[in-house]
Formats: C-alpha cells, structure tokens, sequence
C-alpha cells in the first residue's frame, strides 16, 4: 500500500510554498518585469551594505583589505627583486664579456711577440701573368735562393716590383718565420 498525499480539486498541478526571500517565487517559465528586477537587486545591495557595517563583518573586510594591501606589497617586492637580480646578470656578463676581450687581446699580443719577421732582398721574380681559373694572382719572389710568394698583389705593387727590376731598384720582401714561403709585404728602394 503507497501512502500519496491528495489534492483537493482546485489546488491540483498548484502548490503554494512559502517564500523564504521577501520577493514571492514566480511559476516556472515566468520572469519579473525589469523594474521588478532592478528594485530586487537594489534592495539586495542596501542589504549587502548593512551587513558590511555590522561590526564582525568590518572587521572581516579591514582584514581582507589588509591582505589585499600586503599582496600587492609582495608584489613589489618581488618586481624589485627581479630587477635586482636581472641587474646583477647584466653585470656578472659584463665582466665575463671583459674577461673574454682581456684573454683574446693577450693571446694576440703574445702571438704577435711569438711572430718573428724577417726580411730579405729579392735577386729575381716570377710572375705568373694569368692564374689557373680559381686560383689567385701571385708574384713569386727569389730570396736568398728561396722562393717567396706574395698572393694577390695589388696592380700598383705589381707594376712597381717589375720596375724595380727593370730599373735595377731593390726589391725586399718581408716575411713570418713561421710561414717563411709567404711574404707578408714587399717593399721597393729606389737608391
């Protein structure tokens, strides 16, 4: 046996329930008028501020301003942090930038020192008139019975060495001891 409670006739597919906000509950599918809608929320917020000036709840909110505040300090804080810390990288690469430039300028001045020249007077050329495709243009120069190559003359320094020769003028050669089959430059002496 199932216990269903009965509806009297006229409250048959209506029940009345009672309301537990001051405005009365609608039926399904039914919507306040706006201006019906805009009084309950202004109610509603004259209610949130009486409940805002209740002691307990200033307090509440003092605090969660507080918290609020001290957030937005921690937040500086960290900002200031980061900006201190990019400032201090930016240094530490300067000086590492420093270094590396100091390491390469004495390892090219100890290169230079390490470099000895030396010199010599030509006694003969061979100039090679036109060059294997892809291969430089090049004046050989005969120095103390050895010769030395000067690689892609200049046109001035080769119409200079071949009239040195012609005129009888010195030509000197000056090469690195550690490549001692490539001139580094040619001079020529017009005595």
């Amino acid at each position: 046996m199932s216990i269903t409670p009965q509806m009297g006739q006229g409250q048959q597919g209506q029940q009345q329930f009672p309301s537990t906000s001051p405005h009365q509950q609608q039926g399904m599918g039914q919507q306040q008028p706006f201006g019906q809608q805009q009084f309950g929320q202004e109610q509603l917020q004259q209610q949130l501020q009486n409940l805002g000036q209740q002691q307990p709840y200033q307090q509440l909110l003092q605090q969660l301003g507080g918290q609020q505040q001290g957030y937005g300090q921690q937040q500086q804080q960290y900002g200031q942090q980061q900006d201190q810390q990019a400032q201090q990288m930016e240094q530490q690469a300067q000086q590492q930038l420093r270094q590396v430039q100091m390491a390469a300028i004495q390892q090219s001045l100890q290169q230079v020192e390490q470099q000895a020249l030396a010199s010599g007077i030509a006694n003969g050329y061979i100039d090679i008139v036109q060059p294997l495709p892809g291969q430089p243009r090049q004046i050989f120069l005969r120095i103390n019975n050895v010769f030395r190559v000067l690689n892609n003359p200049t046109p001035q320094a080769h119409d200079e060495i071949q009239e040195a020769f012609a005129f009888g003028h010195q030509v000197v050669g000056v090469w690195d001891t550690g490549s001692p089959n490539i001139l580094r430059s040619v001079r020529v002496q017009r005595v």
